[in-house]
């Protein structure tokens, strides 16, 4: 049985250990373990076969890998036959597990050397060392073989080496990705305000820098040392392990979506800033081709441009949709069966899913900021930046390379919103969908699209009319007037139908007692209409707006800047006509005085001060025996204040608070 296990190359199991055997010259096997760590074993041929079905298995070859070859050169080999020679003669002449004195041991190394041939024999120290190495190792004299390097043990104390793993946490496994000299800096600074002169810790000798790094290399692991230096994001997408491919088998089998904003700004037509563009993307996994495609303006990932990406990529693109400088058609369309997508705002709401599930598809959403989960998407994404958004002048690269930059996105934005979505279309459809793609052996994802199609035709869903009108942003608007002939407002903007349901609808809910509030759908890509729900038949409405110099196709984002901002830039806005007229100045001039006037025939306090002062000068003028007092007094016109004047009633009394 033995036979059929001692061959270079079989994978067994030795208590529980993966190995690969290696057949030795001699008599004996090496066992090679998967795991380093365990030391590759030499065992008799004879021992091996006693422990077959014991502590060894023999694994079957469509089980294993590559077998893992052991780690001994043919100067391995010669050298573990020479040193086998001498320590199986010491053996020989000596009790077991000993090595025998130095007599004994020169005459046995003087014996082999003869018989071998060996011109620089061992020294009898170095055969006492391979004679207890290979007592005290299962591997034998093999263990004497590549020992490896010899670690001397640190000379620091375990005192400094605590201190320095805790700074080594405090100032570099820090997010920021604080360099070691800094933390070695900080280490050392603190080592000496610990050991300093007068402290109760005696003084002692810093280690050195490359020290310091050492200990840092084998402190942590690498995903732990990701995660508190870079964050959890970082280490989230270190940890990703590939362990098999996606498979598909047909066009439309798995959809994956998502987003991309690029640093591209854009203009309107009058050549006024709009902002950067945000585009969302839907792509079918088997065939590389792209089913939707939708440029929003602004950041952000909104449920009603989610929405608009899901429509464009289920309903069929005809032919006059295209700019007249596109070449070629966009055949791709359908209602995909698997909808893969992140846990993004606009992905994961109410609005989106409900639209899914209209569309009669299944809808997978994977965690957030975790690519690998949906790779098609995202390597379409960088053949994007790479093929069509590096080739304008005007983009400003990932946020990582604008600090490099000379001039912001505004500064360097030199295309209108229409120009940018026409410079797309033709890359997308005539240079992407019609170029070889390695995923597809060298086929084009215009091809492979055509050649599926036989076999796979694309279907609609069952509610088709519905999901061609669906929008994704959603509000409760009130229908305007007393006869609810305005119709709806939304972004300041007035909408109506041209059948007058909305206004039949409004004044239904009016005779009933009901405020006239419906349910509008509308979408910040294209504000020229919007959907009224009509709340008794959820039927979907369709208004338009009543300005007609808003073009079909609109966005919200051209609206605001051609119409302006109100609030923005608040400040001085010049003088008030109406205040600075001479007219307007004598009229308020004559206004305060009459108020004046007024104010002055009301009650006033009265002044008692100067009454007293009088009630003393009378009493001074009766000590003094003058007559005047007889014929009254009167308070002069230097005593008193025409502005403290006292009003008398009726009776003659004043009034005091």
């Amino acid at each position: 049985m033995i036979s059929s296990i001692a061959l270079t190359g079989n994978r067994v199991s030795y208590r529980g250990l993966l190995a690969t055997v290696t057949v030795l010259p001699d008599t004996s096997v090496a066992l090679t373990f998967d795991d380093d760590r365990h030391k590759t074993l030499i065992k008799a041929r004879a021992d091996l076969e006693a422990e077959f079905h014991k502590t060894l298995h023999l694994i079957p070859k469509h089980q294993v890998a590559a077998p893992k070859a052991l780690d001994l050169s043919l100067m391995d080999l010669d050298e573990l036959n020479r040193r086998s020679a001498y320590v199986k003669e010491l053996r020989r002449v000596t009790t077991k597990n000993h090595i025998g004195g130095i007599k004994i041991r020169r005459q046995v190394i003087a014996r082999i050397a003869r018989e071998i041939g060996d011109s620089h024999p061992v020294s009898p120290a170095q055969l006492a060392r391979w004679s207890a190495d290979a007592n005290q190792s299962p591997h034998g004299v093999a263990v004497t073989l590549n020992k490896g390097t010899r670690r001397r043990k640190s000379s620091f104390s375990q005192d400094i080496q605590d201190f320095a793993l805790e700074m080594i946490d405090d100032h570099y496994l820090k997010l920021g990705k604080p360099t070691v000299q800094h933390a070695y800096n900080c280490f050392i600074e603190e080592l000496e305000a610990k050991f300093e002169a007068g402290s109760s810790f005696p003084r002692v000798e810093p280690p050195c820098r490359e020290t310091f790094r050492k200990w840092i290399k084998g402190m942590e692991d690498p995903i732990e040392k990701i995660r508190k230096r870079e964050g959890k994001r970082a280490a989230k997408e270190a940890s990703r392990n590939a362990t098999k491919k996606v498979r598909i088998d047909r066009i439309l089998e798995r959809v994956e979506a998502d987003a991309v904003n690029l640093a591209i700004g854009v203009k309107d037509e009058a050549g006024r800033y709009l902002g950067p563009v945000t585009i969302f993307a839907v792509m079918d996994c088997y065939s590389r081709s792209i089913l939707g495609l939708v440029v929003q303006v602004g950041r952000g990932e909104s449920s009603g441009s989610v929405i608009d990406s899901y429509k464009h990529a289920i309903c069929p693109k005809p032919i006059d949709y295209l700019p007249s400088s596109v070449e070629s058609d966009w055949p791709m369309y359908g209602a995909p069966e698997v909808i893969i997508s992140d846990g993004g705002t606009g992905y994961a709401s109410i609005a989106t899913q409900a639209f899914v599930i209209d569309a009669g598809s299944e809808s997978r959403i994977v965690e957030t900021y975790a690519g690998w989960r949906k790779p098609f998407i995202e390597r379409f994404f960088l053949t994007l930046r790479r093929g069509f958004a590096q080739n304008l002048r005007s983009y400003c690269g990932k946020y990582t390379d604008r600090p490099n930059l000379d001039a912001t996105i505004q500064e360097k934005a030199s295309m209108t919103l229409g120009q940018f979505r026409t410079a797309l279309h033709e890359w997308l459809l005539d240079t992407y969908h019609h170029s070889p793609h390695r995923g597809l052996e060298g086929r084009t994802p215009y091809d492979v699209w055509e050649n599926q199609v036989s076999d796979w035709p694309p279907y609609l869903p069952t509610h088709f009319e519905r999901i061609q009108l669906t929008k994704g942003e959603i509000r409760t608007c009130t229908i305007s007037s007393e006869h609810c002939h305005q119709g709806v407002r939304v972004n300041n903007l007035q909408y109506n139908d041209p059948e007058g349901r909305v206004k039949l609808i409004g004044m239904r809910l009016k005779q009933r007692g009901f405020e006239p509030e419906v349910t509008v759908q509308y979408t910040y890509n294209d504000v020229s209409s919007v959907n009224v729900i009509d709340p008794e038949t959820d039927e979907i409405i369709q208004a338009f707006v009543t300005d007609e110099s808003i073009p079909a196709g609109m966005s919200y984002a051209e609206l605001e800047v051609r119409r302006g901002r109100t609030y923005k830039d608040k400040g001085f806005t010049g003088k008030p006509r109406a205040k600075s007229s001479k007219t307007v100045q004598e009229a308020n001039n004559e206004h305060d005085a009459q108020m004046r006037s007024c104010a002055s025939r009301k009650s006033s306090r009265a002044p008692t001060e100067k009454i007293h002062e009088a009630i003393r000068s009378k009493r001074e003028d009766e000590d003094r025996g003058f007559d005047e007092f007889d014929e009254g007094w009167e308070m002069s016109d230097s005593q008193t204040d025409e502005s403290n004047l006292i009003d008398y009633d009726d009776d003659g009394d004043y009034e005091d608070d």
